[in-house]
């Protein structure tokens, strides 16, 4: 069985960051909830493509 390293496929790498942010995640940096999930969500869903760092 050849695998795909072994046919000169090219490595696939990509540079852009992830599109999650942590303003949208639902624990906060200290390991509680959020107590509004809906309103995180309907923001998150809402958000501009240029607000995306």
């Amino acid at each position: 069985m050849v695998r795909n390293k072994a046919k000169d496929f090219p490595e696939q790498r990509y540079e852009e960051k992830p599109h999650a942010k942590a303003k949208f995640s639902s624990k906060r940096a200290d390991g509680t909830i959020n107590t509004h999930p809906q309103e995180r969500m309907a923001k998150s869903s809402q958000q501009n493509e240029n607000e995306v760092e």
